[in-house]
């Protein structure tokens, strides 16, 4: 089984994905590094100061390395581009945009970067994109949850990742007016 925790960069995923990787003892991967590893970064798009990552043949990647695995196997792939992979469940996290603001800003993102991530959340960008594949999609606001609590809002005690199946109401909308 394969779970993508994905969101808006600064929103806690990969601290989630971490977390849920040592409670339960699954596989954490990380979407960028195994692009890196399998040189699918291929080029880099100045406008968004970022680099393009051909998901496609990433897919490919994930889908050659699972055929070996046991099927309860579980691996969690951390990464904002992790929804769009072939995986069996999305974890979506999600932060009010007042407070991801801070936490872009003290990553040192630059200013046309922060108001474009502040966008893509308070319009759920990432959560639209997710509902538009095959796995079932959970989302979660971790904006005043501690890891743990936003872990448990996903996960049952037993590591069961299927406990809660929906989408937690959460709408930013207002802030795009603001």
């Amino acid at each position: 089984m394969r779970i993508a925790v994905t969101g808006t960069p600064g929103v806690g995923k990969s601290t989630l994905a971490r977390l849920a990787a040592e409670r339960f003892g699954w596989d954490l991967a990380d979407v960028r590094g195994l692009a890196d590893v399998h040189g699918l970064v291929v080029a880099r798009d100045e406008d968004d100061d970022a680099d393009v990552i051909d998901v496609d043949r990433l897919a490919d990647v994930l889908e050659a390395l699972a055929r070996d695995r046991d099927p309860a196997h579980v691996e969690v792939l951390d990464g904002h581009l992790s929804h769009l992979l072939p995986v069996d469940l999305v974890w979506v996290v999600r932060c009010d945009p007042r407070v991801l603001e801070g936490r872009l800003r003290g990553r040192g993102y630059a200013e046309d970067k922060v108001r474009e991530n502040l966008e893509a959340e308070a319009m759920d960008l990432i959560l639209q994109e997710a509902l538009g594949g095959d796995a079932p999609v959970v989302q979660r606001d971790g904006t005043r949850r501690s890891p743990e609590e936003l872990l448990s809002a996903f996960v049952d005690p037993e590591g069961n990742p299927f406990k809660n199946t929906d989408l937690e109401p959460i709408d930013w909308s207002d802030w795009l007016l603001g």
